[in-house]
């Protein structure tokens, strides 16, 4: 477990009614950035907040940006099959964390503990519910996973981000519609070009291409597929490929050097890309999409096809029944069919207007406020 980082002085304004709040987000930037948001205003409102996060790279790489937070690491490991010999492993390290988790509650005096999804919150909320906190969870999904249906237990509020995600809930006696939480980096105005920023030409249309925190093998490589169609169209793209693709797909790129182009890793100014973005081809993350709403950014939603309970199949369809999105299974997706989508919303003006107000109307605002405010009554 790493040594906690204490708040800078400068950064909190304390009151006399200040508490601490304990938020299980690691292991996907799902959970982990909307956890974030939450702590951001906790924080500002003078309030105590420690984070747990898991040991992967994507935790650690977002954490390194919010140096006035303090996050804990934990080894978490998520829950195998009944029977699986994995099983052993799974529950010394629960009990491991849950003690872990306990010991963080009691030298920290934690009142509230919010799980943000995944078995990841598992321990924390057990260990809440153990020493008396208040407990809540926040599932973004339409479709909650097996493992906020069996946190919601453990749970005295079920926070959901989607309407649709309130009948899977039916025994529960307080849920509530919240949205998605986005950070506020995320939503402080700007005066920073976005085009100078990613070198892109204001004049051009912008292809904003993201797989979420860990990337999207199968849409990296359609796209990799389709970027001399792009390149006939006159457009420029910006690629967030994720680590794990970054060399390959940055080769692929580099035999196109006429398409303006701008290929990263990772991407730490989300809020300049979504500005710059006129069109996005996407995983349909629930964090993801809700951010891709607030910026009123069109979308192309490809799920990912093994996500639990095809979770991300139903968020998709939400936004494409809105008009905000139109969603394309990748078991369909080639480069024809990808190259004839950004074409429709990039070639057609009023397309694009429309999906851009739908996606907008969507958008459920000041949800990190709502949900601290939950947190702190």
């Amino acid at each position: 477990m790493s040594a906690a980082r204490n708040f800078p002085s400068s950064v909190k304004k304390k009151n006399s009614k200040s508490i601490h709040v304990l938020i299980a987000c690691g292991g996907t930037g799902g959970h982990l950035f909307p956890g974030i948001a939450v702590a951001e205003v906790l924080n500002a409102r003078g309030h105590d907040v420690t984070l747990l996060i898991s040991e992967k790279k994507i935790d650690s790489i977002a954490a390194s940006g919010h140096k006035e937070l303090r996050f804990e690491k934990m080894p978490f490991l998520a829950m195998p099959k009944p029977w699986s010999p994995k099983m052993i492993g799974f529950l010394a390290g629960l009990w491991k964390g849950l003690k872990q988790c306990r010991k963080i509650i009691r030298e920290h005096e934690v009142s509230v503990v919010l799980g943000m999804g995944g078995f990841t919150s598992f321990a924390p909320l057990l260990a809440g519910r153990k020493e008396k906190c208040r407990t809540l969870i926040h599932e973004s999904n339409a479709i909650p996973g097996k493992a906020n249906r069996l946190n919601a237990r453990y749970a005295d509020v079920v926070l959901c981000g989607l309407e649709a995600c309130k009948e899977h809930f039916p025994k529960h006696g307080d849920v509530r519609v919240v949205g998605t939480p986005i950070r506020s980096t995320m939503r402080e105005a700007t005066k920073e070009d976005p085009h100078a920023f990613f070198k892109l030409d204001p004049k051009k249309k912008t292809l904003l291409i993201m797989g979420g925190s860990q990337g999207a093998r199968g849409v990296n490589r359609v796209v990799g597929m389709t970027l001399e169609q792009f390149e006939k169209m006159g457009i420029q793209v910006l690629h967030i490929a994720g680590p794990t693709d970054y060399e390959e797909v940055r080769d692929v790129y580099a035999k196109h050097p006429m398409l303006p182009q701008h290929v990263a890793a990772f991407c730490h100014r989300m809020d300049l890309a979504y500005r710059v973005a006129d069109l996005a081809i996407a995983r349909s993350g629930a964090s993801s999409m809700s951010e891709l709403a607030y910026f009123g950014v069109p979308s192309l939603l490809v799920p990912y096809p093994f996500a639990a309970e095809d979770h991300q199949t139903r968020n998709a369809e939400i936004f494409d029944a809105a008009g905000a999105a139109r969603m394309l299974p990748e078991k369909d997706l080639n480069a024809d069919v990808l190259a004839d989508a950004v074409r429709a919303v990039l070639m057609d003006p009023k397309k694009a207007e429309a999906m851009k107000r739908a996606a907008t109307k969507v958008s459920v605002r000041h949800s990190a406020e709502k949900i601290a405010d939950l947190l702190v009554k």
